[in-house]
């Protein structure tokens, strides 16, 4: 008798210690078993990012990539309050938060204290990538020309930017590409709020995406518009556009420097490395839908996977050129 109670005793621990290990680590072999959450932490429709997501939220339904679906939550407010609740959700496997290369210029700049690296990283989807513009009145037609004159007489050319944020950072890495270059930034905001400026000849130098890009320099027929006063010098991507095959990277022309705004999934660390694959596969599998490539051009994005070891070591070689950069555009 003695004997069974012991057993008993052994098997009810056993149980306990199972059901603890169970409770802290859930099994995920046949993920997703419930619907899938993604936080976008600001308000819904404002950005590509935003809209990005909703278009893999239709892609995933429409073509069955997932046995559960994708629910959006999206925070308004400013982007560190949506960041940090994603940041402290449950790393249960089922809650993920977009984000693109602002999570590193608000680290950078302060303004945040945690960063990617709090995260896990899980997917990139896709990415837009900066141009590097000139009124046409200013009478430039090359990098070189604007860093020359940027040296030459500095503060006196206007770039027009959204002050603290990734255009600026942009610009900066921009006219540090020749010592002495200084470009006199001037609060514009994003695209849209820097165009007119440009336009009414208040702004001479402008770091567009390439969507703003596609809007403001090209005609109706895809070419460069000659009534456009916008004279785009060089493309940040890695390789050339589609829209403007013409315009050379500022690889080709020379300089050492990369920009782009990558639409990054993340997950609260932790998260179980069975969701993080089987997310990370499903954002690939939505590469190959054609209304997803149709989105991605109309937003003049490129579909750019990544995932796992890539993926980390392309966050880190942007953090290590963005971090130092971002510190002094928030004390301009």
């Amino acid at each position: 008798m003695a004997n069974h109670k012991h057993t008993r005793h052994y098997l009810t621990l056993a149980a306990a210690c199972i059901a603890i290990i169970s409770f802290e680590k859930p099994a995920l072999a046949e993920w997703p078993e419930k619907p899938i959450k993604i936080t976008v932490p600001w308000k819904a429709g404002a950005g590509a990012v935003d809209q990005m997501t909703r278009q893999l939220q239709k892609t995933v339904a429409e073509g069955e990539l997932s046995s559960q679906p994708i629910t959006i939550f999206n925070v308004g407010g400013p982007i560190p309050v949506g960041l940090r609740q994603a940041k402290d959700s449950a790393a249960d496997g089922y809650n993920f938060v977009v984000m693109h290369t602002a999570i590193m210029t608000l680290e950078g700049a302060g303004k945040i204290d945690f960063g990617y690296k709090d995260f896990e990283p899980v997917a990139r989807l896709g990415q837009f990538c900066q141009t590097t513009s000139v009124h046409k009145d200013t009478g430039i037609n090359s990098i070189d020309e604007l860093l020359d004159k940027a040296t030459a007489e500095p503060n006196t050319l206007v770039h027009g930017a959204n002050l603290g944020a990734i255009n600026h950072v942009y610009g900066i890495m921009v006219q540090g590409l020749k010592d002495g270059a200084q470009f006199r930034f001037v609060q514009t905001g994003g695209d849209a709020g820097t165009f007119p400026e440009m336009k009414g000849g208040r702004v001479h130098v402008a770091g567009y995406s390439a969507a703003g890009a596609s809007n403001f320099a090209l005609g109706a027929d895809g070419k460069p518009d000659p009534g456009s006063p916008v004279q785009m010098l060089a493309y940040a991507g890695s390789e050339r556009h589609p829209n403007f095959p013409d315009l050379p990277t500022f690889r080709e022309l020379g300089h050492d420097l990369e920009f782009c705004v990558d639409g990054w999934y993340l997950a609260p660390k932790g998260t179980p490395q069975e969701a993080i694959d089987g997310f990370a596969a499903m954002v690939k599998a939505s590469l190959d839908d054609e209304g997803m490539q149709t989105f991605l051009g109309s937003k003049a994005m490129v579909g750019s996977f990544q995932t796992g070891e890539e993926l980390q070591a392309e966050m880190d070689r942007q953090w290590g050129a963005i971090k130092d950069v971002a510190a002094r555009a928030a004390n301009k």
